[in-house]
C-alpha cells in the first residue's frame, strides 16, 4: 500500500475509547485547540497560570463536550464546545490573570448535571445533590442554583430529603454571607459584576451600620425567587436537557442580578452554561454572545478601573437576557395555555 493511501486511511480512521468514538482528524484538531489554549494563557506578566486551574479548565471543557454529546448526539458540536470553552476570553481572564477558582465551581456543577442526566435512578440524583450542596456551602455566588433545585423538586426530579440537604447547605452559606455583607462595611464600588446596582446607583450610604442597598437586594432576591417558583409550579415542562440548562442559567443570572457584592467572577458559570445552551439550541446564539460581552466588561473594569462603556449599559443588556430566558421558561411550563384556560 502506498504512503498516500496510508495517510488517507489514517485521516478518516475511527477510534474508540470506551463509549467515546472519534476520528483521527477530530482528535488532531482537539490537540491543536488544547495547545493554542495553553499558549493563550502564557504571555502575561503575571507568569504561568496555576496548574490546578489549567487542569480544571481542561476538564471543564471535556465535561461540557461530553454533556453536549449526550444531549445532541453530535461529535461536531461536542468538539466546538470543547474549543469554545478553552479559548473563552472570560476563562483566560479568570484563570490566568486573576488566577481565580471559578473554573473549579463550574466544573463541579457540570459534573453534577452529568450525574443527573446519566441515570434516571436515585444514585444520579443523589450525586447531583451532594455536589451541588458542596457548591452552595463553598461560595454564595452559587446561591441561584438553589432556586433551580426547588423547581426540580416540584417536578419530582429530586426527593424531599435531597431538597432539605440543599436548603440546609445553601441557607447556612447565605446566612453567613448576609452577616458579612451587613456588618463588614463593604461598598458596592469595589465589585465589578454589572447588575441592577449599576442602574439604580451603587454608592453605599456612609455612617450607617447596614447598607440599605444590600438589604433591599436581599429582599428582592428572596421575593423574586418565591414569585418565580410560584409561576413555574403552575405547569409541568418536559424534563429535557435544554430545559435544565435554561432553568439553571436563568436562576443563576437573576439571583446575581439583585444580590449585592457580587464580583466579576460571578459571570464565569453563566458564560459556561450559555455556551452549552447555545450548542443545544443553535437558534439562541445571541444569548451567550451578550453574556460574554457583559461578563468580560466586568473583568475589564476590574483590570483597568473602567469598562469600554458605562456599566449600566451592560446591566440593561443582562436584564434583557434574563427577561428572554424567563419568557422561554414560562412558555415551557405552558403558562400561555394556563392563562387562556383561566380567562375562559
Amino acid at each position: 500500500m502506498r504512503v498516500d493511501d496510508l495517510l488517507r486511511g489514517l485521516l478518516f480512521r475511527t477510534f474508540r475509547m470506551g463509549t467515546v468514538q472519534f476520528e483521527f482528524l477530530e482528535g488532531l484538531l482537539a490537540v491543536c485547540i488544547t495547545g493554542a489554549a495553553y499558549l493563550l494563557r502564557t504571555p502575561f506578566e503575571t507568569g504561568l497560570p496555576h496548574w490546578p486551574y489549567v487542569l480544571a479548565e481542561w476538564y471543564l471543557a471535556a465535561a461540557a463536550a461530553a454533556l453536549v454529546q449526550r444531549l445532541t448526539a453530535s461529535r461536531k458540536k461536542a468538539l466546538v464546545t470543547y474549543g469554545l470553552l478553552l479559548i473563552l476570553p472570560v476563562g483566560v481572564a479568570e484563570g490566568t490573570i486573576l488566577r481565580g477558582n471559578a473554573c473549579v465551581g463550574a466544573l463541579l456543577f457540570l459534573c453534577a448535571l452529568l450525574f443527573l442526566m446519566q441515570s434516571e435512578k436515585s444514585w444520579g440524583a443523589w450525586l447531583f445533590t451532594i455536589v451541588t450542596a458542596v457548591l452552595l456551602l463553598w461560595s454564595v455566588r452559587y446561591a441561584g442554583l438553589l432556586t433551580g433545585c426547588v423547581v426540580l423538586w416540584q417536578n419530582r426530579r429530586l426527593k424531599a430529603e435531597q431538597l432539605l440537604l440543599l436548603l440546609a447547605a445553601g441557607g447556612a452559606r447565605f446566612f453567613h454571607a448576609c452577616r458579612a455583607w451587613l456588618g463588614a462595611g463593604y461598598t458596592l464600588v469595589t465589585f465589578h459584576w454589572p447588575n441592577v446596582y449599576e442602574i439604580v446607583g451603587r454608592e453605599a450610604v456612609q455612617g450607617q451600620r447596614i447598607d440599605p442597598l444590600a438589604l433591599v437586594g436581599l429582599f428582592l432576591a428572596g421575593g423574586l425567587s418565591v414569585l418565580f417558583l410560584y409561576l413555574f409550579s403552575m405547569g409541568k415542562p418536559e424534563q429535557k436537557g435544554l430545559h435544565l440548562l435554561r432553568l439553571f442559567l436563568f436562576c443563576v443570572l437573576f439571583t446575581g442580578y439583585v444580590l449585592p457584592y457580587m464580583d466579576q467572577s460571578y459571570g464565569y458559570l453563566p458564560c459556561v452554561l450559555a455556551i452549552l445552551y447555545m450548542m443545544t439550541a443553535p437558534g439562541e446564539f445571541l444569548t451567550p454572545l451578550v453574556l460574554q460581552i457583559v461578563a468580560f466588561a466586568g473583568y475589564q473594569e476590574c483590570f483597568n478601573g473602567e469598562s469600554m462603556m458605562p456599566m449600566a449599559v451592560f446591566a440593561v443588556l443582562q436584564l434583557l437576557v434574563i427577561l428572554w430566558l424567563g419568557a422561554e421558561l414560562l412558555r415551557d411550563a405552558g403558562m400561555g395555555n394556563y392563562i387562556w384556560k383561566r380567562k375562559k
